[in-house]
C-alpha cells in the first residue's frame, strides 16, 4: 500500500508541475512572419547531465513537456545558432533566428590552428558546403568543382578527370580527405571522379601555396574534402539513389549511431556508369565504369580529448574495349583497368586548456592499379587472358604519413604559434617501376606564428625545414597578412615552395592504347615563388547582404616538369622533363547577393595568363572564364530551384603541326548549364532532386589553330571532349533521424 502510496505522489507531482510548452522557431527578417521549420532543437539540463532533442515541422513549431528550468539550443542551416534558457510559464514561447550566410560563417579546419570562422582565416578560403553539393546533385568532386570560377577540368576517358587552379596543374594541387592527402595519380593527376561525395558535409578549398603547412604537392593550392561527423542525433540514415539518363546509377548509404561521447559510423555505394561514345561502335570514347565504396568511422568526442579512427575502401573497374579486328570481325580486345585504395587513419587531439592544444593524424593508404587484357571470342563471348607479358601489369603504392602539430592561441594577447612536424614515406613496385620497387621520404618541420599589432591586423610568418632522401629541400618561407577595417577584409601573401619529383613521375612507365608514357629518373625537382592577394567587401542592407571579391595572382615555376611528346610520328609518346620556367598571373573578381536565407546569386569573371619556356613563349597566353549561379528556396525552405552556369574561354593547347613543329592552338569556347529542382517531403525525411545536366548539349569541342578553326572543330589541331551530351537526371534520398 505504501509502495502505490509513492506511485500516486510521484505521477500527481509531475501532473502539476510538468507543463506542456509549444516552441515556435521564427526568422527574424521575414516581413510576414515566417516560421522556420526542421530547426534541431537540444533541450538540456543545468547541470548538463540530461539532453533530448527535438525538430520542429513544416510550422517551425514543437511541443514539449517541461518541468523546471533547462538550457535550449536551436540550430537551422542557413541560420546563425541560438542558445538561451527556457522556464515553465507561457504554454507558447518564441525564438528568433537570424540569417546567417554559409560560406562566410562556416567553421574551417585547413590550415588553421584551430577550427576558425572563415571570415577570420588568415587565408582567403573557398567554402563549398553540404547544401550546395546537394543542390548541384553531385556525385564525385569533378561535379562539384565542374562551375567553380578559376577551376578548369580536363577529361581523359581512360584516366578519368584533372583539374587546374590558377593555370597550375596535376602534382601541385593538393587534394586531402579530412586532412589525409590522396594518392595515386596518373599523368600527375588525382582523377577527381574516384573521390565520392556523398559523404561529404563541406569542401574547403584554398587557393595559392600553401607549402609551408601542407608540404609537396601544395605548390597551386589545397582542396579539403570534410566528411559528417555526427554529434547531435542518437541515431541516423541516410539512403541515396540516383539516376541519369546517359546510363549511371549510383546507391549510396549512411549510417551512424552516437552513444554519449562516442559515435560509430558506416558508410558504402555503388556508382555504375554504362560508357558513351559519340558513334555507335564497341569501342567507346568514355569507358564503361564500376566503382565500389566502403567506410567505417570511430569518433570519441570529449571535452578535452578527441579521436577519429578511419578506414576507406575504393575499387574501380574500367572497360576499354577495342573494336573487333577484320576482316571477320570476329574477335576483339577487352582491357580491364582496375584501381584500388585502401586508407587508414588515425587522428588524436588533445586540448590542454582554453589556450594550447595538440593534434596528431597517422595514415597509411594504398593504391593499387592492375591491368589484365583479355581476347573475346565475339560468336560466343567466351574470353582468354592474351599471351603478351606486357598485356598485363599491376603497379602499386604505399603511403606513410605522420603529422603532429601543437598550437598556442590565447584568446587575450596578441600573438600565437603553431609548430609541428610533418612525415611522407612512399614506396612504389611493379614491374612498370623502374628495378621493380622504389621509394622516396620527406621528413620536415615547420613553425608559424600570428602576430596582431593591432585588432584588425594580423601577420603570420611561417618556415618549413625539410630532409628530402633524394633531393636537397631548401628552407620554404611564407608570410601572410590580412587587414579587416569594418566589412572590408584585405589579404596578402607570399610563399616559396619546393616539390620533388613523384615516384610516378620518376619510375613509372604506363602504356596502354590511349597513352604510353615513361617517367624519367633524371629529373629535377620544381621550385616556386607565389604572390596572391584578395579584397573582400561585405555591404548588409536589411534583409539583403552583398559580397564582392578581387583576388589577382602570380605564381612562378622554375625547373617545371611536364610530359613531352617525345616522338612526332607517334602522338600517344610522353616523357616527363624538366621544361624549364613556367608561370601563371590573372585575378578573379566574383560578386554574391543573399537575401535572407531564401536567395542566393552568384557571378564571378577570372582571367589567367600562362607561360611556359618549353614552347618558347614569349607572350602570355590567357583564358578567362564567367560563371553565374542562383539558389532560390521556396515553399517555407522545403523546395529550392538552382540554375548553374559557366563559360569556359579558349584555352591553350599543343600539338605538332605537319612541320613537325610544336605549334600553340585553342581548345575553343563553350557554354555549359544545369539546372535543378529540390523538393523536400515527409519532415525533410525524403528528398526529391531532379534536373537537366548540360543543357547545351557540348560532347566535343574543336581544338583550332592560330587563324583558322571553328567551335565545332574546324582547323588544325584536335578535338577534346567535355561531355557525353545533354542528359536528365533523378535523386531520392531518404533520411531516418533519431534524437
Amino acid at each position: 500500500m505504501r509502495i502505490k502510496f509513492i506511485f500516486f505522489t510521484l505521477l500527481l507531482s509531475k501532473l502539476v508541475f510538468a507543463q506542456n510548452v509549444k516552441i515556435k522557431v521564427m526568422d527574424s527578417e521575414s516581413s510576414k512572419a515566417e516560421p522556420v521549420p526542421y530547426a534541431h532543437i537540444c533541450i538540456e539540463s543545468l547541470d548538463k547531465q540530461i539532453k533530448d532533442y527535438f525538430i520542429t515541422d513544416v510550422n517551425g513549431e514543437v511541443e514539449i513537456e517541461l518541468n523546471n528550468a533547462k538550457i535550449i539550443s536551436i540550430s537551422c542551416m542557413g541560420f546563425s545558432p541560438v542558445i538561451d534558457t527556457i522556464a515553465p510559464g507561457s504554454e507558447i514561447q518564441t525564438f528568433i533566428l537570424n540569417p546567417s550566410l554559409y560560406e562566410l560563417n562556416s567553421v574551417v579546419v585547413t590550415g588553421q590552428y584551430k577550427p576558425t570562422s572563415a571570415d577570420k582565416s588568415i587565408y582567403d578560403i573557398k567554402v563549398i558546403g553540404k547544401n550546395r553539393i546537394e543542390s548541384k546533385a553531385a556525385v564525385n568532386l569533378s561535379d562539384v568543382l565542374a562551375d567553380e570560377l578559376g577551376i578548369r577540368l580536363s577529361n581523359d576517358p581512360s584516366t578519368g578527370t584533372s583539374m587546374s587552379l590558377q593555370g597550375i596543374t596535376g602534382e601541385n594541387i593538393k587534394i586531402l580527405v579530412d586532412g589525409v592527402p590522396v594518392i595515386g595519380r596518373l599523368e600527375g593527376n588525382i582523377d577527381l571522379s574516384q573521390l565520392n561525395v556523398d559523404n561529404a558535409s563541406q569542401i574547403e578549398m584554398v587557393e595559392g601555396p600553401m607549402s609551408v603547412i601542407y608540404g609537396s604537392n601544395a605548390l597551386g593550392g589545397v582542396i579539403n574534402i570534410i566528411t559528417q561527423n555526427n554529434s547531435h542525433s542518437k541515431y541516423k540514415t541516410t539512403v541515396n539513389s540516383y539516376y541519369e539518363s546517359i546510363g549511371t546509377y549510383n546507391f549510396n548509404f549512411l549510417t551512424s549511431i552516437r552513444h554519449k561521447k562516442n559515435n560509430f559510423q558506416l558508410n558504402g555505394g555503388r556508382n555504375f556508369f554504362g560508357g558513351y561514345s559519340l558513334e555507335d561502335t564497341r569501342s567507346k570514347e568514355w569507358k564503361p565504369k564500376e566503382q565500389y565504396n566502403a567506410g567505417a568511422n570511430y569518433h570519441y568526442n570529449g571535452e578535452k580529448t578527441k579521436v577519429r579512427l578511419k578506414s576507406d575502401y575504393f575499387q574501380e573497374r574500367l572497360l576499354d574495349r577495342n573494336n573487333p579486328f577484320p576482316p571477320y570481325y570476329e574477335k576483339a580486345n577487352d582491357t580491364w583497368y582496375k584501381t584500388y585504395r585502401f586508407n587508414n587513419s588515425g587522428e588524436l587531439t588533445k586540448i590542454f586548456n582554453d589556450q594550447s592544444a595538440f593534434n596528431l593524424l597517422t595514415a597509411y593508404s594504398i593504391y593499387k592499379r592492375q591491368k589484365q587484357k583479355y581476347l573475346v571470342d565475339l560468336t560466343d563471348l567466351s574470353k582468354t587472358l592474351t599471351t603478351s607479358p606486357a598485356d598485363h601489369d599491376t603497379s602499386s603504392f604505399n603511403a606513410f604519413v605522420a603529422r603532429g602539430t601543437y598550437s598556442y592561441t590565447p584568446e587575450m594577447t596578441n600573438f600565437s604559434f603553431q609548430a609541428g612536424f610533418d612525415i611522407n614515406l612512399e614506396d612504389a613496385h611493379g614491374k612498370r617501376i623502374e628495378n621493380g620497387k622504389e621509394s622516396i621520404g620527406d621528413y620536415a618541420a615547420f613553425i608559424s606564428a600570428i602576430w596582431k599589432p593591432r585588432e584588425n591586423i594580423s601577420i603570420q610568418p611561417g618556415v618549413r625545414a625539410a630532409y628530402n632522401t633524394r633531393y636537397n629541400a631548401p628552407l620554404t618561407p611564407s608570410i601572410n597578412f590580412m587587414y579587416k577595417p569594418g566589412n572590408t577584409t584585405f589579404r596578402a601573401s607570399y610563399a616559396r615552395g619546393f616539390r620533388s619529383p613523384s615516384l610516378k613521375e620518376l619510375y613509372l612507365y604506363f602504356f596502354d592504347s590511349n597513352h604510353q608514357v615513361e617517367g624519367n629518373p633524371e629529373l629535377e625537382a620544381e621550385r616556386s615563388h607565389s604572390f596572391n592577394a584578395s579584397a573582400n567587401h561585405k555591404f548588409t542592407s536589411g534583409k539583403s547582404t552583398l559580397v564582392f571579391n578581387l583576388k589577382p595572382f602570380y605564381n612562378t615555376i622554375d625547373n617545371k616538369i611536364s610530359l613531352v611528346q617525345v616522338d612526332p610520328d607517334n602522338l600517344l609518346h610522353y616523357r616527363n622533363e624538366n621544361t624549364g620556367k613556367f608561370s601563371s598571373l590573372g585575378f578573379e573578381v566574383s560578386g554574391s547577393l543573399y537575401q535572407s536565407s531564401l536567395f542566393n546569386l552568384k557571378a564571378g569573371y577570372s582571367l589567367i595568363g600562362r607561360n611556359d619556356e618549353s614552347y618558347e613563349q614569349e607572350d602570355y597566353i590567357f583564358s578567362n572564364n564567367v560563371n553565374s549561379s542562383i539558389e532560390f528556396d521556396f515553399l517555407k525552405n522545403t523546395a529550392k530551384f538552382s540554375v548553374f552556369y559557366k563559360y569556359s574561354g579558349k584555352y591553350p593547347t599543343y600539338y605538332y603541326n605537319s612541320d613537325e613543329e610544336v605549334t600553340i592552338g585553342y581548345v575553343n569556347p563553350f557554354h555549359n548549364m544545369d539546372i535543378n529542382l529540390m523538393k523536400k517531403f515527409w519532415q525533410s525525411r525524403l528528398v526529391l532532386t531532379t534536373g537537366l545536366k548540360n543543357l547545351f548539349d557540348n560532347k566535343e569541342i574543336g581544338a583550332a589553330g592560330i587563324g583558322g578553326g571553328s567551335g565545332h572543330g574546324g582547323g588544325q589541331g584536335a578535338s577534346t571532349l567535355v561531355g557525353y551530351g545533354r542528359t536528365f537526371y533523378v535523386s531520392l534520398k531518404l533520411n531516418f533521424v533519431k534524437y
